[in-house]
């Protein structure tokens, strides 16, 4: 068994060339041994995909390596965005200002208005957007969605709500949270007590942002 002490080269494919080269096989030497054709071995070694398990042993077997040692490089690019949560994990984390409604409603009249200004405190969030500022809501009106002290994620770069999202309005300069709906233009609300009115919309509405992402503070 040849000795696997150096770390490098990092990932599947460089750990199959470099080790065949060492060898002195070539692609189509390697791939008798291991019974695939050489574009198999070709793809490996570049990293449009990587073997799987089984392949993995044979590999290691015709290479005279640890399978473990093998496997222990870094994945494929192509293979890392197959998982499940590769797209999340590429998004960049941004710290997002925590700002009081009064500052939000500042963003509709001043568009130079920023929010980092007048930030209370930050949250890290992943969303693609660079336009955000969180607020906490304590609006009973919208309790069935947004429980007393949950903080919500708003995207000021967006002011066009779709039908049913959640959107932070200004309604006689004051800023509400509610359900957008289209035809006709309203601010519903979302709330175990039925008292609260839905806010019909004669004018263009005055929308701040749109909610993207709520976390409830204990």
């Amino acid at each position: 068994m040849r000795s696997e002490t150096v770390e490098k080269p990092y990932s599947i494919g460089e750990r199959i060339r470099s080790t065949r080269k060492s060898l002195n096989l070539n692609q189509a030497n390697l791939a008798l041994r291991v019974g695939v054709s050489q574009p198999a071995i070709a793809n490996w070694e570049s990293g449009i995909h990587d073997p799987r398990r089984l392949m993995m042993a044979k590999l290691a077997e015709a290479l005279g390596v640890s399978a473990e040692w093998l496997a222990e490089g870094a994945r494929s690019e192509v293979e890392r965005d197959k998982q499940p949560a590769a797209a999340y994990l590429r998004r960049p984390v941004q710290h997002v200002p925590v700002i009081g409604l009064h500052d939000a409603a500042r963003l509709l009249s001043d568009v130079d208005a920023d929010p980092h200004a007048t930030a209370e405190d930050y949250i890290s969030v992943t969303f693609g957007s660079s336009k955000l500022f969180a607020i906490f809501v304590t609006d009973n009106a919208v309790d069935l969605v947004f429980p007393k002290n949950t903080l919500v994620v708003i995207d000021y770069g967006d002011r066009r709500p779709l039908d049913g999202g959640y959107c932070l309005a200004a309604v006689g300069a004051i800023p509400i949270l509610r359900r957008w709906k289209e035809s006709p233009s309203r601010l519903e609300p979302c709330s175990s007590d039925p008292d609260h009115e839905t806010v019909y919309m004669r004018d263009a509405a005055l929308i701040i942002g749109c909610a993207r992402v709520s976390i409830r503070v204990h």
